[in-house]
This record gives C-alpha cells, structure tokens and sequence, in this order.
C-alpha cells in the first residue's frame, strides 16, 4: 500500500483562534521555532496482536515528517468497551513506542477509570491504575517511544512519590506539563449496575489525592514559568472538563482545577494552552473557564479521536507572541 505524506491545512480562522496576546514578535527570547505531533484516542479499538492499518499509517507519516520532536498523547489508549487486561496495555505500549522518537503520554479514564464496567473485565479501577503505571511509567522522569526524553516528574517531589505520570518539560524556555485529569467526571463517576467491581472509599481517597497533586503539580508549572520568563505554557489533560458548557452539571469533577487554572491564566498573561482529547473531534477555541466569558491568552485545543485517525502539528516559536500554532494533518491514505 503506498502512504501518502501527510496533507497539511493552514487555515487563517485556526491560526486566529490560536492563543495569542497579538501579532507582533518578541526577540528577547531569541530562540527559533520547533515543531512536534499532538494525538489522542489511539489506537481505539484494535486487539492485542492485530493490526490496526489506520494506526500503522499515523505512525508512518508522523515518523517521516521531518523535525517532528515528539508525540503528546491526550489519553484513552483504548476503546471504552474492550477489555482492561495485562496483554492489551503490553501491546499498547508496543504501539506506542512504534514511535521513533519520545512520546508523552498521559492516562485516560478508559484505560483504568472504567475497567469496573462488565465488558472491560469487571477489574477493580485502582489495581489497573497501579498496572497503568507499572507498564508505561516505569522509569519515572523518562518517556516512552522509540527514543526517550528526560521530564521532570512529580514521582521526584516529596509526598508525590506515587504520581509519576504528571510530568514537566521545557524547550526553548517554552513550559510544557501534563496533569493526570481524565474523564467519567475525573473518576467520580458510579460504577457500572451489575459489575462485581465495587467502588469503594480508596477510589474517593485516590480522587483527593490525584486532585491535590493535580492542582500542586499546575501551582509549581506556573511558578517556574513565571521564574524562568517562559514565553509560553502548555498543558495535557485526558478528560474533557466540559468547556463548551456555561453550567456546572456538566463540569463535575473539574471546578477546582478549571478554577485555579483560571486563576494562573490571568496571572501570567502570556499564551497558555489546554490540550485534551476524548469527544474525538479536533478544534481550536477559547472557551470560558469558570469567572471570565474571554481570556485572550487561554487557548482551548482538541485532538482528532478514534473515528478521524489524524493528527495535529503544532509549532511553537518563542519569538513570537502567539507562541502556539496548530495545524490539523490529515492522513490521505487512511484505509
């Protein structure tokens, strides 16, 4: 099968929506621009052991576009029906690092919050957390993928020792961090009617401690951003933490990090970035946070999904006050 090179499309609404506190540079910084690929919810569906042709081709043409640094992945390894085993997160991670250079990956609610559901294997959801990172943070402070980058990781803070997926990296003075928030209202949400898996106050426990190592990890990514003059700053989460709505039903799980991050938005002032995936369609907005209807530096940017197996290319230029441009990639030869 012949692979098509990867179709990129600028369009000027995009570049507009992106974060951004004007058009004019800023040589201070006087670094050049980087690029790197930015996906979630893959491979979805695929078993352990089969191919996944659409997948195979992402990798491809990520891994043949030239200066591409690294892959973020917003989460969600697996579909929400399939099943939470040992030899899936195996393959999982086979696929991943498929990749040939550093992927930065962070946990999505369907690779542990939801295994208690009856067709995921009825697992206890704290037990596949503790395999999550077993399998895919075994090292803490470095990535995985075909080759490897050193992070700062929160595992290396004293009292944190157990997250060591939220992760913190910088280059060219530009702040990038991820925050282990996932979906199924950041993992409050009941279990499924009929499984043996039963919730219990360990999973309330774990979501209090995930939170405040969450809200500390933001707090001191702020604080060296602010420390060191950081032209810019990056965030990933998996969940989607229900931006496109103005009510705080549909926030559940979420208002205490939507709040702080709020809070840091408007202190710092330069283009701040939220990455996350789950909906399964890409764009680029500027939502409401909690207080503000528009902050102009806050960015809001949404990974393609399962359904449209693409991916998003964003350039970073410190010397320029947007910071941030994404550009949607689209694979032509997808099966």
């Amino acid at each position: 099968m012949m692979l098509a090179r990867t179709s990129i499309i600028t369009a000027a609404s995009l570049l507009a929506a992106c974060a951004s506190m004007g058009t004019s540079a800023n040589p201070a910084h006087g670094q050049g621009s980087f690029e790197f690929a930015l996906i979630g919810d893959v491979p979805y569906a695929a078993l352990p052991g089969v191919a996944d042709a659409k997948y195979d081709v992402l990798v491809h043409d990520i891994n043949s576009t030239k200066k591409i640094r690294w892959v973020m992945h917003a989460g969600d390894i697996k579909s929400g029906s399939t099943m939470c085993s040992d030899e899936l997160f195996s393959d999982r991670l086979q696929r991943l690092n498929q990749f040939d250079i550093p992927v930065i990956y962070t946990p999505g609610d369907n690779e542990w919050t939801d295994c208690h559901r009856i067709n995921n294997g009825q697992y206890q959801p704290l037990e596949r957390l503790d395999k999550i990172r077993q399998i895919f943070f075994a090292k803490p402070g470095v990535t995985i993928g075909g080759n490897t980058l050193r992070v700062d990781t929160q595992a290396a803070v004293p009292g944190f020792d157990e997250f060591p997926e939220n992760v913190r990296w910088s280059h060219q003075n530009v702040l990038f961090a991820t925050l282990h928030i996932v979906g199924s209202n950041n993992a409050q949400a009941p279990f499924q009617s009929g499984s043996t898996a039963v919730r219990s106050q360990a999973g309330d426990n774990e979501v209090t401690r995930r939170n405040a190592a969450n809200i500390a990890w933001l707090d001191s990514t702020f604080a060296k951003a602010k420390a060191e003059n950081s032209p810019g700053v990056m965030l990933m989460i998996q969940a989607n933490p229900g931006l496109e709505f103005t009510d705080s039903v549909n926030r559940v799980g979420f208002e205490h990090f939507l709040l702080a991050l709020e809070n840091h938005v408007k202190a710092f002032g330069k283009p701040v970035v939220l990455t996350h995936g789950d909906p399964h369609y890409f764009r680029v907005d500027k939502p409401k946070l909690v207080n503000n209807n528009f902050l102009p530096n806050f960015t809001r940017v949404e990974t393609f999904g399962a359904a449209n197996v693409h991916w998003i290319k964003v350039t970073v230029d410190p010397n320029s006050s947007d910071v941030f441009r994404f550009e949607p990639a689209i694979v032509e030869s997808l099966p």
